[in-house]
């Protein structure tokens, strides 16, 4: 995965108030991706953590592997999204912010399909949410003698 936190993180501004804590480790995870696209999914995702956050609170990027497929997650202790909204945030046109338009997720989750990938959400009203991306390892080849 060819992703950069520096860069998923820059596109964001993050309050002084909200903590970042980043086990997000892309150098020797190597998937088939547009960087890009994913970068943008992941930045996304990072800044609607920080909204929902209100300023203060702490935002948790993690990377691993999980059989063939790796993962990003990220976590934030915001105001956490109840089960009715949770079953429609990637909805286009769906949203709860007074001046949204509802398509951030949608295009979000679009970005990830495009690259092979699956997105993931768990969330608790008032302590948070956690988002999952997965997308398939790169396979090695195998040459034959």
């Amino acid at each position: 995965m060819y992703i950069r936190d520096r860069e998923c993180l820059s596109w964001v501004t993050i309050p002084e108030n909200i903590t970042v804590i980043n086990n997000w480790s892309t150098d020797s995870l190597q998937t088939m991706i547009d960087g890009e696209q994913v970068g943008r999914a992941f930045s996304n995702i990072i800044a609607n953590a920080v909204q929902s956050m209100k300023g203060k609170g702490e935002l948790r990027l993690s990377t691993g592997i999980d059989g063939n497929y790796v993962w990003g997650r990220v976590e934030d202790t915001g105001c956490g999204i109840n089960e009715e909204n949770l079953e429609k945030i990637f909805e286009p046109l769906y949203t709860t912010k007074p001046k949204g338009i509802g398509l951030g997720l949608a295009i979000t989750r679009r970005l990830v399909e495009q690259n092979s990938g699956s997105i993931e959400v768990t969330s608790q009203v008032n302590k948070g949410t956690v988002f999952t991306i997965r997308l398939p390892l790169q396979k090695k080849e195998v040459k034959v003698a």
